[in-house]
């Protein structure tokens, strides 16, 4: 007979590894659009990095279906981006370094495959935050080409799946 204590430490396991189950990946595209849908329902401003410790700052407009820069270049060094989102829906920022915005790799529904991204090539991103606020992302940026996108992807009450990216939630940014 096992020890009350044994029993409670399998429990605690058992109970561990349902919940480390239940967050894993899904490769079912069902579910990967209501996890978006869901994450866009939560959003909230959860800024990358410290803006207050950028040398440069760039102010960057987010709304349907565009994504608007004050300024298409900066030096090298930390980027700071003051994210306003003015459209109706959340939205995110995806800063992408070395793949155009042609040559990025593609799920079935048109948003960005992050996975199939090059390595090295997903610098970082603003997770998806409300309409009608603002958010802070700091990204170190050697020179080169950027892509900065929103790939959200949301399931309509129709039914209907509309994908930021597709829509044309995309920008080029130089650093110089």
């Amino acid at each position: 007979m096992r020890s009350s204590r044994t029993k409670w430490v399998l429990a605690a396991m058992a109970a561990g590894m349902l919940v480390f189950t239940a967050c894993g990946s899904s490769d079912n595209k069902e579910a990967d659009v209501e996890t978006e849908e869901h994450m866009a329902e939560d959003a909230k401003c959860e800024p990358y990095g410290v803006f207050l410790d950028s040398t440069t700052r760039i102010n960057v407009t987010l709304n349907e279906w565009v994504v608007d820069l004050s300024q298409s270049e900066a030096p090298a060094g930390l980027v700071g981006f003051a994210l306003e989102d003015v459209g109706e829906m959340p939205h995110e920022f995806v800063v992408v370094k070395g793949v155009t915005p042609t040559e990025l790799p593609l799920a079935d529904d048109g948003s960005l495959n992050e996975d199939a991204l090059p390595e090295g090539a997903l610098i970082g991103e603003v997770e998806p935050f409300p309409a009608g606020e603002t958010c802070e992302g700091t990204f170190e940026l050697a020179a080169g080409e950027y892509t900065l996108l929103c790939n959200i992807v949301e399931e309509e009450d129709d039914g209907t799946v509309e994908v930021h990216l597709k829509e044309g939630m995309v920008t080029t940014f130089t650093v110089t």
